[in-house]
């Protein structure tokens, strides 16, 4: 006797095969992006046994500001310098923070939350937490409080627009 099988079984093969075949059928390259390699080149870099070319982080910053730059209307270069050095004034205080990334914490900061992590882990008495959950603490209020001097620093040059595209790119908190 003859099992016989649910219409969903029968066609599920069939439709596994045509959804494996048809995306190396029907994906045309699409163009890259500017400063981007497209995927024939990416695929002749890696058949030429060739690492495809390093990121630059300073050319993408240098392009994220620039595109700030045209997103809050910023045609003088006057202005711009000194609106630049106030943005990148909270970018330092947030330890990088800002169009919308939330840096982790560096420098002493940083050296404090693990000092707590390792004293969490290795099971230190109360007491040695407290006093590193205390400068762990401390170290966080006076990065905030430089990141709100460097943010309020920055909306003094701002106009209303500006300060609502700085928000969008998370600069700058919404003012109450």
């Amino acid at each position: 006797m003859r099992a016989v099988l649910p219409p969903l079984a029968r066609v599920r093969p069939i439709l596994l095969a045509a959804l494996l075949l048809a995306p190396a059928a029907a994906a045309p390259d699409q163009p890259a992006k500017p400063g981007k390699p497209a995927r024939e080149e990416k695929r002749e870099l890696k058949l030429a046994g060739g690492d495809p070319p390093a990121r630059d982080a300073g050319a993408e910053s240098a392009r994220g500001l620039a595109r700030l730059r045209e997103a809050l209307r910023v045609a003088d270069d006057a202005e711009w310098a000194v609106i630049s050095a106030r943005i990148a004034a909270v970018q330092a205080a947030g330890n990088g923070a800002g169009l919308k990334d939330k840096a982790k914490p560096a420098g002493p900061e940083r050296t404090a939350q693990d000092a707590l992590r390792t004293a969490v882990r290795d099971g230190l008495p109360d007491a040695e937490l407290r006093l590193r959950l205390a400068r762990a603490h401390e170290l966080h209020r006076e990065r905030e409080a430089r990141l709100a001097r460097a943010r309020a620093e920055l909306r003094a040059v701002l106009t209303v627009r500006q300060e609502a595209v700085a928000v969008l790119a998370g600069l700058l908190e919404p003012a109450p």
